[in-house]
C-alpha cells in the first residue's frame, strides 16, 4: 500500500501518495507519486525537484514543495 502524506501550500491541503517500491535514501533521484488522480515521477535536478514528464497539470512549485517535504520526512 502507498504511504499517503499531506502538505499545505497557500492554505490549501494536498494529499499525495508515494509509489516507490524501494526505500528512499539520500541517493534517491526519482520518486514516483500520485496526486490529483495523476501519477508523476519527481526527479532531483541539482537542488530542486521537478516532474520527469512536463505533461501534467500540477504547479511546479507544488511539486518542488512535495520533493522538499519528502526530503525532510526521510532525512536526505
Amino acid at each position: 500500500m502507498a504511504r499517503v502524506l499531506r502538505i499545505t501550500i497557500n492554505n490549501t491541503d494536498y494529499n499525495f501518495s508515494l509509489l516507490n517500491k524501494e526505500p528512499i535514501t539520500k541517493n534517491t533521484t526519482e520518486i514516483p507519486i500520485h496526486i490529483n488522480s495523476q501519477n508523476i515521477t519527481l526527479v532531483k535536478a541539482s537542488n530542486s525537484w521537478q516532474a520527469k514528464d512536463p505533461n501534467h497539470q500540477i504547479d511546479k512549485n507544488i511539486l518542488e514543495s512535495i520533493g522538499r517535504a519528502i526530503g525532510l520526512r526521510y532525512r536526505f
